[in-house]
């Protein structure tokens, strides 16, 4: 089967990124800029209002400083523009299975195996362009019967195609030998010898030209013309999420980090959306100037995707941090990641709020800290405050948390004469036995909120049936005993209290 290829070229990936509108007072799609390679000090990549005013790249500094007086001038990133790079090949990685990368700002795309799918050619370079129009980037491409006949053809006729091997070689014969991808010396021996363009070249003897130029020219056209298979290597989707963003300005104050970092969580979404998987914790690592690097963690008790919910949670969490020296770059990283819950929802769940239970502990825990929101747990403990304990939501389970320490009484023992002595009501008093009185009655139930610590009881109460004794743990110290009752106040509260050994009355509880 006869191979299909596209190259794709974006020719200032860079400056489109600074275009992107990410800074709050962004300027760089307004005023010439160019790109300077840190090496020769030449002019790599130039915007469009740089163009206009005759700025190319290949210029020194100096021609291009004389020509506009307001030139912003930064530096050229290679890593910077590979990250980019690797962010484009995921975007088209959903189109088209077999993409290359070919650094520092092109990508090979194989689309033979790929037109039955979509039903041809131009159903798929239509679906390639919305793709690439949800970014502001410039692009220009060429497709071919090889890898390398396509970048040819993109960069001496943009946009042009070549399905037949007659059609390549009408397009590419006026192409300039300088676009070959063979060592300058090669291309200075050929333009010497009057080769100036690829037709010229193809004509010649393929010995003559394995004689003069070496055995690398010769190959170098057997994969043009596709008798030879490309050397590739393909792209692999990375398993974990990161990206960074390079800064064109410097921030201060948290409320700038909004749109900067609204962009990486975009990009997240997209990632997270194309794999159908939500994550649970993010990792956001600030590059300061002359400073060491702040990290910052946020963790989100329910899986979230969309990149709204995620800035709500980094706006809260980011509104206590200070700055401890201005921010240059971002970097965004997810990790704990898990499938997207397929279930829908209850429709006769009736009405709900804004937020799930577990959106709004996110949201508790991004304003106040995770270690600030508990939840309620019990542990292996006789007494009733000491079996009850709250722990960070984050926390493993509860077995193995630590009960607080046991409150120790400091009230005097209550008068009997502070107990109803009703016909009806047991008569408070060290000559009764609360097991004798009791025995054969149900145990009561329990209350529905218990105090902090029990309060001496200091009002008359009418004691109901029922008795239960608890006896704490002989390891945890002095042994002590309690006799549980439930009691009605004259107001009319239900109150569970207890007597201990030493005829002290306690109130515990109170039922709802």
């Amino acid at each position: 089967m006869q191979t299909l290829w596209l190259y794709l070229l974006f020719p200032q990936l860079q400056l489109d990124l600074y275009s992107d509108g990410i800074g709050p007072e962004q300027t760089a799609t307004l005023d010439p800029a160019v790109l300077l390679h840190p090496q020769d000090l030449r002019v790599h990549q130039a915007n469009a209002p740089a163009r206009s005013l005759g700025i190319k790249p290949g210029q020194t500094l100096a021609q291009a400083c004389a020509m506009c007086a307001t030139l912003q001038v930064m530096p050229w990133q290679p890593a910077l523009e590979q990250q980019l790079l690797d962010m484009l090949a995921l975007d088209c990685y959903q189109l088209c299975a077999d993409i290359a990368e070919a650094p520092p700002n092109a990508l090979w795309l194989r689309l033979d195996p790929m037109l039955q799918l979509y039903g041809g050619l131009p159903a798929f370079l239509q679906q390639l362009i919305q793709q690439l129009q949800q970014r502001p980037l410039q692009y220009q491409y060429g497709v071919a019967l090889s890898a390398e006949a396509a970048r040819l053809l993109c960069l001496s006729q943009p946009g042009q195609t070549a399905l037949t091997q007659v059609q390549q070689q009408l397009l590419l014969s006026g192409c300039p030998v300088s676009f070959l991808h063979v060592t300058p010396a090669t291309i200075h021996q050929l333009e010497r010898l009057g080769i100036s363009q690829l037709g010229q070249l193809l004509q010649l003897p393929a010995k003559e030209l394995s004689r003069r130029f070496g055995a690398d020219l010769y190959l170098y056209l057997q994969r043009l013309q596709g008798k030879l298979p490309p050397l590739l290597q393909y792209y692999q989707p990375p398993e974990q999420f990161s990206a960074r963003l390079e800064l064109l300005y410097q921030l201060e104050q948290y409320p700038q980090l909004h749109k900067p970092l609204q962009h990486l969580l975009l990009q997240l979404q997209h990632y997270l959306q194309r794999r159908d998987q939500l994550c649970y914790q993010l990792q956001l690592e600030l590059t300061l100037r002359d400073q060491p690097p702040l990290t910052l963690k946020l963790q989100s008790p329910q899986a979230e995707a969309l990149a709204c919910r995620w800035l709500n949670l980094w706006q809260l969490k980011l509104e206590a941090l200070r700055l401890p020296a201005p921010v240059l770059a971002l970097a965004l990283s997810a990790s704990q990641y898990c499938g997207r819950d397929t279930d829908s929802d209850d429709l006769y769940a009736g009405r709900r709020g804004q937020y799930t239970p577990l959106q709004l502990v996110g949201l508790l825990q991004a304003k106040l800290g995770s270690a600030q929101v508990c939840r309620p747990a019990q542990v292996a403990a006789y007494l009733p405050e000491m079996a009850g304990v709250s722990i960070p939501l984050q926390s493993a389970a509860p077995a193995g948390v630590k009960p607080p320490a046991r409150p120790q009484p400091a009230q005097a023992p209550m008068p009997a004469r502070n107990v109803a002595q009703t016909p009806a009501t047991y008569k408070v008093g060290a000559d009764h036995s609360p097991t004798d009185t009791f025995t054969g009655l149900s145990a009561p139930h329990r209350p529905a909120f218990l105090f902090a610590q029990p309060e001496p009881l200091q009002q008359q109460v009418q004691l109901q049936p029922g008795l239960e004794r608890i006896q704490s743990q002989w390891w945890q110290g002095p042994s002590e005993a309690r006799d549980y009752l439930t009691a009605q106040s004259t107001d009319g509260r239900w109150l569970w209290i207890y007597r201990t050994e030493q005829q002290q009355w306690f109130v515990h509880g109170v039922f709802a």
